[in-house]
Parts: structure tokens; C-alpha cells; sequence
């Protein structure tokens, strides 16, 4: 390996340290570390703890001076291999990438790989259903209808099958998140995504340019209504808020409603937007966070809240939460927040709210007194 940060060195170095081991077998040095800094501490390490190492391939290298030698000089050539097959693996990208070819990643929709090069070769079946939902798009049809409606003809995702396991991975139901990533992808234009940029590729395009501008002109305008990438809320009840219908925790979301030419106002909420099983999310779950966030803060400046959550033998401990809780900013009580509440559920008809706090609700206790 080229680090000593890994799982098994860690463990094995654990053991040695206490002497732990009398004898450690390896295939080859270089099994062991192609660093050799790592493999002068390595063999330092052994000879302290008196761990004699026994190499299966050189199994006559001793620990006598002359073959301690010999080792160190087994460590250099192992760096010196790892860092000539890094310079290999970096001009073999580098001539892909001047070349168009792809270099690695799972093959798109729309594309198979040729058996001999690995380079993509158009699926014409495929070809032809990505053109059909790039031509809905620029229509104005939103990626939850696209993926609605080809879910009814029977469209599925592609398929491949795993090397590591063999079985058959994907076909499942396409979904709006999987449409906007197609969408977007500039695979189909005929390039590769080459960080915030794109490079030519040598494969053929599926969708002409005028096409796929036509459909992210649509995505654009609809992107334009919602919030900025860089969220301003940090959702404290993230996870922990239930629909009442499916009994799945509800979704983050944000828009951005437009109050002017300078104007506009982000909304905050808490919604059920989970697609599991294939069915669409449940409708009229939405819950205004900042509302939801606030009533339940205010539950912890009464201190009805924190006698009721204190053991009997620590109901003298919790007199001054409420005090204290008041005592804190807003951004430090949302951070507190997150980790005392482990479960919010709604009734039916948003008349009853019901809030689990955490069992390690003494630790939140501590904390708050720790910071009085």
C-alpha cells in the first residue's frame, strides 16, 4: 500500500505495539508498504516489539544487518514501481482525455460499451426513448411528469450486471431526479463532463445542441423560482418530522417567491416528497418550518418541558434549564435543538402535535448547564 492509514495496517500495528505477535507473514514486502519512509518505521517498529517478519517470496531475508539492507532496498523499489504505474495511469488519462475517450464511470442510458475499446457505442433502442423525453422537456413537461408518464410505458432504467457480485443491477422506475440528471448530462451532446466543463468525446451524439438547449432552457426557468444552491436554513428537525399519512420522515424544501424587481422572500418547509415503492408523495403534507421550529423551541423555555424530561433524581439539576434555554441565542438553541428531539409527528388533521425527545436528553441538560 502506498499510506500506512489503512484498516488492516492500523489493526496490525495496534496488536504489535503491546507485543502482541511473535511473527508476521507477508507474500512480498511490497505487500506491506511501497512507502519507504513507512517501511523503515515498519521494520523499526517490529524489531522493538520483537516481531520477527517472514516474507513468503524471500522467505531467506533475515533480520541480520546485510538483509535488513536488502529489505530497505525492496521498499525503494516498490515506491519507485508505485510511482512509475501513477505516471503510466496519468498520461493513459491524459491521452483518453486529448482523444475524447471516456475513461471510467457507468455507462449512461442511451449508450453501451464496445467489448474491445470500453469506448461508448449508441444503444439505438435506448437512443430513441432519451430523444422522446429531451423532446417532452423542451415541451415544458417537468421531469415528475416525464418520469410519470414513462413509467407507464413501461420504461425502466439501464441495466448492467455487477462484476463483483454478477447479479443484475438497475431496471428499476425512473424517477425526477434521474430525469434532470439525463437532462443535464452532456454525454448525450456527444461530450464529457470534465469538472465545471465539458471536453469532445469520440462517441456519437444522441441529442442535437438545439434540442438539448431547448429542454434546460425549460429546467432554467423552472430552477429560477426555486432557492439558491447555498441554503440559509439549516432545517434543526431535518429527519426527525413524520407524515402522518405514510409514516415516513417528511423532505427539506425551499422556494424563493419573486416580491419585486429587488425584492423576494425564501420559504422554508417541511414536506412529503418520499416516491418509495413507486407511488408519488403524499398530498398536502407541508408544514411552514420556521413555525414548526419555533413551537417546539418554545416547548423548552417552559419548565413544565424539562421536569417532565428529567429523571426524579435529577429534577433538581433541570429547576434552571428554562432560564438557561432562554438565556441562549436563537442560532445556539437550533443547534441544541437538533439533538435533543428525536421524533415529531403530526395527527391527521394538524390539531395535535406529539414530540419524542431524545434519551440522552441529560446529556442536553449538561450541556446547557455547562454553558451557564
Amino acid at each position: 500500500g502506498s499510506t500506512m492509514d489503512r484498516p488492516g495496517m492500523r489493526r496490525l500495528r495496534k496488536i504489535i505495539a503491546p507485543g502482541g505477535l511473535d511473527r508476521v507473514y507477508a507474500v512480498a514486502f511490497d505487500r506491506i508498504t511501497r512507502n519507504m519512509h513507512d517501511a523503515v518505521l515498519l521494520l523499526d517498529e517490529f524489531e522493538k516489539a520483537g516481531v520477527e517478519l517472514r516474507l513468503v517470496h524471500q522467505p531467506d531475508l533475515d533480520s541480520t544487518p546485510h538483509n535488513r539492507l536488502l529489505r530497505h532496498t525492496l521498499a525503494a523499489f516498490a515506491e519507485f514501481e508505485r510511482g512509475m504505474i501513477a505516471s503510466r495511469v496519468a498520461e493513459t488519462r491524459a491521452y483518453l482525455k486529448k482523444h475524447g475517450r471516456r475513461i471510467a464511470g457507468k455507462v449512461p442510458y442511451g449508450y453501451d460499451t464496445d467489448p474491445a475499446t470500453k469506448q461508448l457505442v449508441m444503444n439505438r433502442s435506448e437512443a430513441r426513448r432519451v430523444r422522446a423525453i429531451f423532446r417532452r422537456a423542451a415541451d415544458g413537461q417537468t421531469p415528475s411528469e416525464i418520469a410519470k408518464r414513462i413509467d407507464h410505458l413501461g420504461w425502466r432504467t439501464k441495466e448492467w450486471t455487477s462484476r463483483r457480485t454478477g447479479k443484475i443491477v438497475g431496471g428499476g422506475r425512473w424517477t425526477a431526479r434521474q430525469i434532470v440528471s439525463l437532462l443535464r448530462n452532456p454525454v448525450y451532446l456527444g461530450q464529457f463532463a470534465e469538472g465545471d466543463a465539458t471536453r469532445p468525446g469520440c462517441h456519437e451524439a444522441i441529442v442535437t445542441s438545439k434540442l438539448s438547449d431547448a429542454a434546460r432552457k425549460q429546467l432554467d426557468s423552472r430552477r429560477s423560482a426555486e432557492a439558491p444552491t447555498r441554503h440559509t436554513h439549516e432545517f434543526p428537525l431535518r429527519g426527525k418530522i413524520i407524515c402522518p399519512k405514510c409514516k415516513r420522515p417528511l423532505s427539506t424544501y425551499m422556494i424563493t417567491k419573486i416580491l419585486g424587481p429587488q425584492a423576494k422572500r425564501v420559504l422554508c418547509y417541511y414536506r412529503c416528497r418520499s416516491t418509495a415503492g413507486g407511488r408519488p408523495p403524499c398530498k398536502g403534507v407541508s408544514y411552514p418550518a420556521w413555525e414548526v421550529e419555533d413551537f417546539v423551541r418554545r416547548q423548552l423555555e417552559d419548565q413544565k418541558t424539562w421536569d417532565e424530561l428529567a429523571l426524579a433524581d435529577a429534577r433538581i439539576a433541570a429547576k434552571p434549564m428554562a432560564a438557561l434555554w432562554q438565556s441562549l441565542d436563537l442560532p445556539s438553541q437550533m443547534r441544541i435543538l437538533a439533538q435533543v428531539v428525536d421524533r415529531i409527528e403530526f395527527g391527521r388533521k394538524n390539531r395535535e402535535l406529539r414530540i419524542t425527545f431524545h434519551d440522552s436528553i441529560r446529556r442536553a441538560i449538561n450541556l446547557l448547564s455547562a454553558r451557564s
